[in-house]
């Protein structure tokens, strides 16, 4: 399920949405404006941020963070691992997409966490969460002056998080692990300040592809049917038996591992903020931020087809027992990293007469290095499922699907914004930024059809028959330039018009691949144009937007079945993306009654995406997905985030429609709409102590999303009546309860 979100680029995450948001309200400042709607109400994981894929998809399985201004790394670690916002934060949310392409190169709308620094005051503030699955969490902060040491000031940050989360696995007591601690000591001048700040954060998280999927069928009618009565979001579809043997991609030698206990992630953060005010006017800042993984190895498990086998086929069960029924292969990469990651950045901020000045360079230094073996192994296609051997082994496939690249980057980016008001009533916000960028690369991709690094059974790169590891050397300049005009033309009324070009040259981890895709910079255009109104009880926007993207690469997952049997292969793609958009966004006031609603339609379509994919018998398969709906994305989203407050009591729900989603790139498959809801009443017990109740899924939908790999190769829709498939579900009814303690 995980294919239409490893696509490319994430080219429009929120776009329209932040957008339109921004667009409500007038521009004091040449830092463009965030939303922090809805940034932890994911519909999928009760930890990760959400991600609103409204115009394209994303290339990563989650939000990408920045703390305090700075990305959490780059290009390597899942920085929502990491990252759980909560007490230790005083605010979070989204830069808006234009200022996330100029002023940091990232065509994304990434989520920002501002950290809570200690104050005059003593204060704290302690939150204990538990829910009907069993969860476990703590969430503290606590900061204030450092006594005895004039201008000090200290807080202290901590986040427990241990879910089982609905699938009660037996080999995985918590599918979501995490630990996150935080130091930091500020020093208070008359006109300058100084933040230095530490984080240390332990994850093992199993939420990439292993506990959180279920078997299903679809229907041919974008409806899916439960499969022999298992009961999606409760049962585990996970053996208990989860040891298995791979192969060392490095070294050749064969290792035990548990699927669960591989599942192991360490970072360290430092970050140093400093601030001045000058005499001349000018606001100065410096951010030096410094990020090590000393210890980083994840599972990722895509999921194969599943199969119907006779004994034929060689399948057993552990104690030798032939096996014929239902097979689930699942295709796993026991990924290793490290990185350590380094950025400077320098910026200043002034106003001249009518113009507002924004600039500023990052200086970016990465090392990186990333291995991954990778092993088939299958267990039978039920509720709390047995493991299967096939042929007696308990994993296959080999490294059939390894990674490796071994990489330096450094970098230099240099950025400005103006903002020129024009007369009181007309601005124009002109930003611009330029990156050279070099990179030294060790790979093991194949170059120019060479007879080795080709992923075959037992690939590894200590034998010369099999592999060899070149040095690359590649450079380039990623530039952007964007133009906003905001025009106040009556009473309360604004018309808005911007739009950006970016060029960016492709990242290290592209030359992590068996293949090294097109090395042309990836393109970016956006336009949008709209009008807003507020009032004193309303804000409200209208937006028209198209977006577009070319010379994307990335490795996607293709499945064929190959003699009955499923089988998995890597591809580089290289595509480009497209969409037109509207959007009405508004906010409503009245009383202690508040009410967010956004409607949006778009249609993103793939552009000039052809294949010939190549299996291990040697057959091809040619697709052209050129003009097919993007997979994952729905065409119209309507949300609505009514609360009421009275007295100590606030009743909040939040309720989201997404229509039919395409899950297979020839557009074949798809799953009709659902609704994702979630509620809560929040209680003011004492002046000092909330007490909070709230629900998931309050209508029990059982929906079903993301893409079918299996399905991109086919070509008749009614082979796809009845199939059995499996992929990912949004979460079961649930009920958190928690108490928020101030002191």
């Amino acid at each position: 399920m995980t294919g239409g979100r490893r696509i490319g680029r994430v080219l429009a995450a929120a776009a329209l949405f932040c957008g339109a948001a921004a667009g409500a309200h007038t521009a004091d400042s040449t830092v463009v404006r965030t939303s922090d709607r809805g940034v932890m109400l994911n519909a999928e994981s009760a930890t990760a941020p959400r991600v609103l894929n409204i115009g394209l998809p994303e290339s990563t399985t989650g939000a990408v963070i920045f703390v305090d201004g700075m990305r959490a790394g780059h290009g390597l670690p899942r920085s929502y691992f990491h990252w759980a916002g909560g007490n230790a934060y005083r605010k979070t949310a989204n830069y808006s997409l234009m200022e996330a392409v100029v002023r940091f190169s990232e065509f994304s709308s990434p989520v920002n966490s501002w950290t809570k620094l200690g104050g005059d005051t003593a204060e704290g503030v302690v939150t204990a969460r538990t829910s009907s699955n069993g969860l476990i969490r703590f969430d503290g902060y606590m900061g204030g002056p450092l006594k005895g040491f004039k201008g000090w000031y200290y807080s202290l940050g901590a986040y427990v998080n241990y879910d089982p989360s609905s699938v009660n696995s037996p080999s995985c007591t918590f599918v979501d692990r995490k630990q996150i601690y935080q130091l930091n000591l500020s020093k208070r001048w008359a006109s300058s300040e100084l933040d230095i700040m530490y984080r240390f954060s332990w994850c093992g998280d199993q939420i990439e592809g292993l506990y959180n999927t279920a078997p299903f069928i679809y229907n041919g009618d974008g409806s899916v049917t439960v499969m022999d009565g298992f009961r999606m979001g409760y049962d585990c579809y996970m053996p208990s038996d989860d040891k298995v043997r791979y192969m060392d991609v490095i070294t050749g030698d064969m290792r035990n591992l548990t699927l669960n206990g591989f599942n192991d992630r360490r970072m360290h953060d430092i970050t140093m903020l400093w601030k001045r005010q000058s005499a001349g006017g000018w606001l100065l800042k410096a951010s030096l931020h410094s990020l090590l993984t000393p210890q980083y190895d994840q599972i990722n498990a895509s999921l194969n087809g599943i199969d119907k086998v006779g004994t034929e086929k060689g399948y057993t069960l552990t104690d030798g027992t032939p096996y014929q029924g239902y097979v689930q292969n699942r295709m796993v990469k026991a990924d290793s990293f490290h990185t350590y990651d380094n950025e400077l950045r320098l910026e200043a901020e002034k106003k001249f007469r009518r113009h507002e000045i924004s600039t500023g360079v990052s200086m970016i230094y990465a090392d990186q290095f990333e291995e991954a073996s990778s092993f088939t192994f299958a267990h039978t296609a039920e509720a709390s499922p047995s493991r299967l051997y096939l042929g007696g082994k308990d994993v296959w496939n080999l490294n059939r699907n390894a990674l490796y690249f071994d990489a330096v980057k450094a970098s230099a980016f240099f950025f400005v914004f103006d903002k020129w008001k024009l007369s009181d009533s007309f601005s124009v916000l002109t930003g611009a930024s330029v990156k050279p960028i070099m990179m030294f690369i060790h790979t093991a991709a194949r170059l120019d059809d060479e007879a080795v690094n080709r992923r075959v059974e037992g690939f590894n790169l200590a034998d010369p028959s099999l592999a060899k590891v070149h040095y690359i050397e590649h450079g380039g300049f990623d530039y952007a330039v964007s133009e906003s005009l905001n025009w106040s033309f009556a009473p309360g009324f604004q018309a808005v018009a911007e739009g950006f070009y970016s060029m960016t040259n492709k990242t290290t981890t592209y030359f992590k691949n068996a293949s090294i895709p097109s090395l042309k910079a990836i393109g970016n255009a956006h336009v949008r144009a709209g009008v807003t109104y507020a009032n004193q009880w309303m804000s409200i926007a209208g937006i028209l937007s198209y977006i577009t993207s070319w010379n994307n690469a990335a490795s996607i997952s293709v499945t064929k079945q190959i003699g009955g049997i499923s089988e998995t292969i890597p591809w580089v793609a290289q595509y480009g993306i497209g969409t037109p958009g509207a959007t009405l966004d508004g906010n409503f006031f009245a009383g202690g009654f508040k009410c967010h609603a956004l409607v949006t339609w778009q249609d993103p379509r793939y552009h000039n995406y052809t294949n010939v994919f190549v299996f291990s018998d040697n057959s091809t398969a040619i697709r052209d997905y050129t003009g097919k709906n993007v997979t994952g994305i729905s065409r119209v989203m309507v949300e609505l985030d009514p609360s009421y407050k009275w007295k100590t009591w606030r009743v909040w729900c939040s309720t989201r429609y997404f229509s039919r989603r395409y899950a297979n790139r020839t557009n074949l498959v798809y799953f009709n709409g659902r609704i994702e809801t979630f509620g809560g009443i929040d209680w003011d017990w004492r002046k000092d102590c909330k007490i909070s109740l709230s629900f998931v899924n309050l209508l029990g939908q059982g929906g079903v999303k993301g893409s079918i790999e299996s399905a991109d190769t086919m070509d008749d829709a009614s082979e796809l009546v009845g199939y059995r498939m499996a992929g990912t579900f949004i979460r079961p009814f649930s009920v958190d309860l928690s108490m928020t303690v101030n002191f």
